[in-house]
């Protein structure tokens, strides 16, 4: 799972911050840390521009929750943790301000409002200080469903299992290969030479400081180069062969009953078919588009529509091993929509600092007995009380709990229906 997350956000932020001139750096740091992916992190998240103003913008007046609200997002939170591998990660999050959350009797104590997370392969772990137990997701729990469509709920669990950790071998792969050739030249990235960085461990490095400027035109340039060069990809056109090869044979294995089975040469064939046609229509269909919207047209018309200008601002800093030990981002985008009064900046600022390469702070998964699955919470009910009744995991806990139910009686309706019809 964190495999399959941890390609795709790569192969957005590759994509995103282009790969060619000055910023080919940038790329080659990026998949550096694909192939290394064992740091210690630490950075920032939060809401900038006009928040504030959003009630008004929309002819409200802002009620004592809302302003709460507006004021925790613009304080942000901040993340610091560990990544051992691809699939193994803890971190913490912690709430600037948390006033909203004590006014809702969310949270109490003298700390700021946090929770800690831990994915390990196919489980989740969270947690606040609050609590004494560790909420636990499993996405390879049995499902009450699975037995309704191809037999062995366990059987079926492990079988999806096998295909997901197939797709994302795949894509991670995939997305190792393409991003590597990515060309799109930026318009505006610079290289400014060394500069110092002080790490959050009190190290200092030697790093390499590349600053790329994005606006709207430049995204949908980057836009129609990315979709000309995918349609005319041969990776990409393998790739998209692969993962449908790769799902027709889950449908098929997951749920018999559905239709019949194909060879897998039937299948690949029936899947080059279908990625042949699809690519040819996107080409058509970008060819025609090409003709007509040009990007200075298109930012043009998003002007029209009430999106009046976008500013993203990112800085790499990328020490001598290729490895990024620091990265910020400051998005902004003035918009007004129709039923707005007057425009409004909205932005979003993170900043990361990565360090420890190859030496990360170990952890290990919580032991069996400092968590509980919705499952067991479900058969006692006075497990709930491990979760604090003032903090905010309990509430979740309560929510997945009260699902879990539900489908479980809907399942026995099902059964009961099923009997009764074979029955009669």
């Amino acid at each position: 799972m964190w495999k399959k997350g941890s390609a795709l956000l790569v192969a957005g932020t590759v994509l995103l911050t282009g790969c060619a001139g000055e910023a080919s750096l940038v790329r080659d740091s990026i998949v550096a840390t694909i192939e290394k992916p064992n740091y210690d992190f630490e950075g920032s998240l939060k809401l900038t521009g006009d928040v504030e103003k959003l009630p008004e913008a929309f002819g409200e007046t802002a009620d004592k929750e809302g302003t709460a609200l507006l004021s925790a997002l613009k304080a942000g939170v901040t993340v610091k943790g560990s990544q051992l591998d691809m699939d193994t990660v803890k971190f913490e999050v912690e709430v600037k301000d948390d006033k909203l959350l004590r006014d809702n009797k969310l949270w109490t104590g003298d700390k700021k409002a946090s929770v800690e997370t831990i994915v390990d392969e196919d489980k989740v772990y969270v947690k606040s200080p609050l609590d004494s137990k560790y909420l636990v997701i499993d996405s390879s729990a049995s499902n009450p469903f699975m037995a309704e469509f191809g037999g062995s709920d366990a059987a079926n669990a492990a079988k999806l299992k096998d295909y997901q950790d197939k797709m994302n071998d795949l894509t991670f792969n995939f997305v190792k290969k393409y991003v590597s050739k990515y060309g799109y030249t930026l318009t505006d990235a610079k290289n400014h030479g060394k500069q110092s960085v002080t790490l959050p461990n009190g190290e200092k490095v030697e790093a390499t400081h590349v600053t790329v400027k994005i606006d709207a035109k430049e995204l949908v340039k980057m836009f129609f180069f990315t979709a000309n060069d995918a349609v005319a990809s041969k990776e990409v056109k393998d790739f998209a062969i692969d993962m449908m090869v790769l799902t027709t044979s889950m449908t098929e294995d997951l749920y018999p009953e559905l239709g019949k089975k194909t060879t897998e040469a039937e299948k690949r064939a029936n899947a080059e078919a279908m990625i042949n046609e699809s690519m040819a229509e996107a080409k058509k269909w970008l060819d025609e588009t090409g003709k007509v919207y040009t990007p200075e047209k298109i930012v043009e018309e998003m002007k029209k529509e009430g999106f009046h200008k976008l500013a993203w601002n990112l800085d790499f800093y990328i020490d001598s091993n290729k490895m990024p030990v620091k990265q910020t981002s400051d998005l902004s985008v003035t918009f007004q929509a129709p039923e707005m009064k007057q425009a409004v900046t909205i932005g979003l600022a993170a900043d990361q600092y990565a360090y420890n390469f190859g030496k990360a702070t170990k952890f290990n998964a919580p032991a069996k007995d400092a968590g509980l699955t919705v499952e067991q919470l479900v058969k006692d009910e006075k497990a709930i009380n491990s979760f604090s009744d003032k903090g905010f995991v309990r509430p979740i806990a309560e929510s997945m709990v009260d699902q879990q139910k539900w489908m479980e009686e809907l399942t026995e309706d099902l059964e009961a229906e099923e009997a009764a019809t074979t029955t009669k």
